[in-house]
């Protein structure tokens, strides 16, 4: 289930392709043309729709964070075409990453122009102590994902790093960011500290829910659906947390079978199938569902004090349940 298809998202979608376009450009050069490759059509969107939502919580309207919101869009997409190069990964969104279609060089180009993008949009209207303010959350956030995106390369191939790391990479990488994208909506739309401060533990715990069941789709859905390879990390010797989760129940023939993968040399079929079936024994798949489902009630509680929060609400059910 696509977080992008709610009835928010169905609303939403139209004026941030407008607004992206608007800050990115039509495509009148390669810069343009490989960015908006990167942006459209457009994924699920979550981190904008979470920024505007955030906003009409508090009080406040999507046309008051509109411009910012496509600017946190623009910053995501940017990390992605870069994660591509580092993970050497030639498909995203079920077609040809911005590297495979226009080259490495080009790629980290886009990348760097979506970024330049993403910090104007963030900057470009409204009562200036709010926007800075909302900026700096943004920034730290994004400061936090470069840590989580090294680290994650730093544990490529080791077995022994242990699920809190794992966690910590997921916090840093993935749940900072959506953390910020709440917060900074509220704080744009005036909201009090302890109102925004919630917002951003509720995307925090989304996004962890959200990316455990990231790593759980190589194993529980087809390419076709995930619109990436199941693959990938496989090949990238990137231990998930299911993986880890599977490692701390195996017995130790399993133990060792995930070893020979992680020594590499293994073909990424062969590996993604005996990877599968250590995962289905040991349990992992559950208790990697069943911590997904633990982030997701903890983004709930926090919502107990906003009354206009509907759609944050679906959105949390959403990534609970997601399948792509």
């Amino acid at each position: 289930m696509s977080l992008a298809v709610t009835p928010a998202g169905d609303t939403y979608v139209p004026l941030l392709e407008a607004e992206l376009l608007r800050w990115v450009g039509s495509g009148d050069s390669l810069l343009e043309l490989a960015c908006l490759d990167a942006l459209f059509p457009p994924g699920k969107l979550l981190r904008p729709v979470l920024c505007m939502e955030s906003a009409k919580a508090v009080g406040g309207t999507a046309d008051q964070v509109l411009a910012f919101a496509a600017g946190i869009e623009c910053l995501h997409v940017a990390s992605l075409v870069h994660d591509d190069i580092i993970d050497q990964d030639p498909v995203r969104r079920g077609r040809a990453s911005t590297a495979e279609q226009y080259g490495l060089a080009e790629a980290l180009a886009a990348g760097d122009g979506l970024s330049m993008a993403g910090i104007a949009a963030l900057l470009s209207g409204g009562p200036a102590e709010r926007v800075l303010h909302a900026a700096r959350v943004v920034v730290e956030a994004l400061r936090h994902m470069c840590q989580g995106i090294m680290r994650e390369t730093e544990i490529r191939g080791d077995l022994t790093c242990g699920v809190p790391t794992v966690l910590d990479v997921m916090r840093a990488k993935t749940a900072a960011l959506t953390g910020a994208a709440c917060q900074a909506g509220a704080i744009l739309a005036g909201a009090a500290p302890r109102r925004h401060q919630a917002l951003r533990r509720y995307g925090e715990q989304l996004g962890m829910a959200f990316q455990i069941r990231d790593d759980l789709l190589p194993y529980t859905a087809e390419d076709q659906v995930t619109g990436k390879t199941a693959t990938s990390d496989v090949a990238n010797l990137q231990p998930t947390l299911p993986v880890l989760l599977a490692c701390e129940a195996a017995d130790e023939a399993d133990r060792d079978r995930l070893a020979t993968v992680f020594r590499g040399g293994t073909d990424p079929v062969t590996a993604h199938r005996d990877i599968l079936a250590v995962l289905t024994r040991t349990g992992a798949l559950t208790e990697a569902a069943r911590m997904a489902s633990s982030h997701a009630e903890q983004a709930r509680a926090e919502l107990t004090d906003l009354p206009n929060s509907t759609q944050l609400a679906e959105l949390v059910t959403s990534a609970a349940d997601r399948r792509r």
